[in-house]
């Protein structure tokens, strides 16, 4: 299944992402990947690791107004949680 993916960080040291800034993949393990490495990239600008992504089934290259079907956040012993929308 395809899965577009935007990637969020509560730390205040990035703005918001333009609806434009997503990423695209093929799989529930390569959208893991992805939120994991962001949230190694938050945690070497911050001490917690803020790190979240929305997730839309299928393929958008725009995200405007369009309600995400899962919000992906990091639990407290770093695992990702899936959570429906």
């Amino acid at each position: 299944m395809k899965y577009t993916v935007q990637l969020h960080a509560d730390s205040g040291n990035w703005a918001c992402p333009d609806a434009t800034d997503v990423h695209h993949v093929h799989s529930r393990d390569a959208v893991n990947g992805i939120l994991e490495d962001w949230s190694d990239t938050v945690g070497r600008m911050d001490d917690e690791r803020c790190a979240s992504a929305l997730v839309w089934k299928g393929h958008l290259d725009d995200v405007t107004d369009a309600y995400p079907d899962f919000q992906l956040v990091l639990g407290p012993r770093m695992g990702i949680r899936w959570e429906p929308c």
